[in-house]
């Protein structure tokens, strides 16, 4: 048979969908006769069919196919007939002989009833397209969904459903999956097509049997505030660095060393400057450096004199330095707003919300206070590639959602089976018959009456309504969350000197003891008055006090809006 001076399974069945095609036109004034065959474990069982054959295909969920077969006298066994193949074709011949062939459901057999007084046994059919997801491998199922999907947003891949993990994946496709009439899956796009692969002219549906069924305002979602929280520690660390020397050890080395033997005094010693810094609160780094006290020389300072010490741990000139760690945490807000059309005014907006959070747990930052600082400054435990999946997932999911809410309004109708035949739920349907407009295939409903002799096919498609213009889904650049640099701390610490009245070298009067001074406090060796009073020996450093904003969780904020538009499709009844 001819339609469109083509014959009625080319077009869109001949060619794949993305490449050059024609549009198949459905006009009136055909007549045909028909037959099926059904298949059933490679057995041929179209003759013990009675009653009615049902076939629902619809886009995102398992096609389902139904029918009834009375058995020949002799046992059965319900319980074996789940699990067999089933085929269901549908054979059509025109007034000029030309034969076509469609396959209506590829499929296995899900649920019989045995109705025993009647020999009937009623069979319940699947493609099992969830059956068929779950026996596929992450990596395929990526292959065959693409989208975006987060680690960080859903649950980990590992002992849990692959339908489950399609389906997420498929939350930020504006696409469906689904099996063809052969039962393979495959995903297929919202977006109906400019050309129509099939056009339905007028007169080519039976009689008052166009239908619209509107989508409610209050479904139609135009706006989709998302709160997105990105956590990740931030690992500072501080080192101060303390000098210290004797106030007569006026030049480096052995000159100071003689400078200071002139008015001896006491010294602080290896542990003390360690302890000092420990006592502070900070980590050692490195190890105590400077000009020690020599040990015994013959004419040190070329005066005759010799020098007698046993004792290698007392400084003239020291350099320590100490730090610490600690993990502050950094909270990244994204505020994202898509809008379709009327999204932006109040008083028309139909709003929505989601969220998500992404939370760095990094087993360096539990490792980071026990460690030795090395520096001073800061490190982001940060993982770019996991902020850039989560908020992708997130805008992607978001649009999908705003086109899924426009797209809720069905046009159906009815046209016997054999002008059916070819279209499926991949086709763009124009319909120039009681109403104009034009779709997706969403649905598609076989019912073969047997007994009747009546083959209706009934198609749906899906009306997208909106308008405006789209937005790049782009990922938002990060909030500044940095601070200036930490100040260095440390520096050169004070000498107070007791056990005398007088300073032996400026004779000024010692000051009193002063417990809070820092650094070093000690005695002179010589004492020019008995009454004197004693310093105590110790030594003493400060850790740098870290302010409150290095310290106490670090925010920022970006709000970012983004415009979906909707798909107009050609409505009018």
């Amino acid at each position: 048979m001819l339609i469109g001076a083509q014959p009625l399974a080319s077009g869109p069945l001949a060619v794949a969908l993305g490449s050059t095609y024609e549009p198949v036109y459905v006009v009136r004034g055909q007549a045909f006769n028909w037959r099926v065959r059904l298949l059933v474990d490679g057995v041929d069982l179209t003759s013990q069919v009675t009653g009615t054959l049902d076939v629902d295909r619809e886009e995102g969920a398992a096609a389902v196919a139904g029918f009834v077969l009375y058995l020949p006298p002799g046992p059965v066994v319900p319980d074996d007939w789940k699990g067999k193949p089933v085929q269901l074709d549908f054979i059509s011949r025109n007034r000029d002989g030309v034969i076509n062939e469609a396959r209506l459901f590829t499929g296995r057999l899900e649920m019989p009833e045995w109705d025993p007084t009647w020999r009937l046994l009623a069979c319940d059919c699947s493609d099992q397209l969830q059956q068929r997801i779950e026996g596929m491998s992450v990596e395929a199922i990526d292959a065959l969904t693409g989208g975006v999907w987060s680690a960080d947003l859903f649950e980990p891949t590992a002992g849990r459903s692959r339908w489950d993990y399609a389906q997420e994946r498929m939350e930020s496709r504006a696409a469906s999956l689904d099996c063809s009439v052969e039962g393979v899956p495959r995903v297929t796009p919202w977006a109906a097509a400019v050309t129509p692969h099939f056009v339905f002219g007028l007169g080519s549906t039976l009689f008052e049997t166009v239908q619209i069924d509107l989508q409610p305002l209050g479904a139609a979602t135009n706006r989709l505030e998302i709160d997105a929280a990105y956590r990740y520690p931030r690992l500072w660390q501080h080192v101060q660095a303390f000098t210290w020397s004797h106030p007569e050890y006026g030049s480096s080395g052995i000159p100071g060393f003689c400078q200071w033997r002139t008015w001896t005094s006491e010294l602080p010693t290896t542990d003390m400057i360690e302890s000092a810094v420990t006592g502070a609160g900070l980590t050692m780094v490195g190890q105590v450096g400077g000009f020690k006290l020599p040990l015994s020389l013959g004419n040190p300072c070329g005066d005759g004199v010799a020098w007698i010490n046993q004792f290698d741990n007392l400084w003239l000139s020291a350099v320590a330095s100490g730090g610490r760690r600690w993990t502050q945490q950094v909270t990244e807000n994204y505020k994202l707003v898509l809008t379709a059309t009327g999204g932006d005014a109040e008083a028309t907006q139909v709003i929505a919300r989601d969220s998500g959070n992404v939370a760095i747990e990094n087993s360096a930052a539990d490792e980071w206070e026990s460690g030795k600082p090395d520096g001073t400054g800061s490190t982001d435990l940060a993982e770019e590639p996991r902020r850039i999946a989560a908020l992708q997932t997130l805008l992607r999911g978001g649009a999908v959602e705003l086109l899924s809410a426009h797209r809720g309004t069905t046009l159906s109708w009815q046209v016997p089976t054999d002008l059916a035949l070819g279209v499926d739920l991949v086709h763009t349907l124009r319909l120039e018959d009681r109403a104009l407009a034009q779709g997706k295939c969403r649905r598609i409903q076989h019912r073969i009456d047997i007994e009747g002799g009546t083959a209706v096919t009934t198609l749906s498609v899906a009306i997208s309504r909106g308008g405006g213009v789209s937005d790049a889904l782009t990922t938002p650049s990060r909030p500044d969350t940095s601070l200036p640099p930490l100040p260095p701390g440390g520096g050169g610490l004070p000498t107070q000197l007791g056990g005398r009245l007088n300073d032996p070298i400026s004779g000024a009067p010692i000051e009193p003891y002063n417990d809070a001074r820092l650094g070093f406090s000690g005695n002179w060796d010589v004492a020019d008055d008995l009454t004197a009073p004693k310093f105590p020996r110790r030594f003493d450093v400060e850790a740098a006090e870290i302010p409150e904003i290095y310290r106490d969780e670090r925010t920022g904020q970006v709000t970012v809006n983004y415009r979906v538009g909707i798909p107009n499709d050609l409505l009018e009844l």
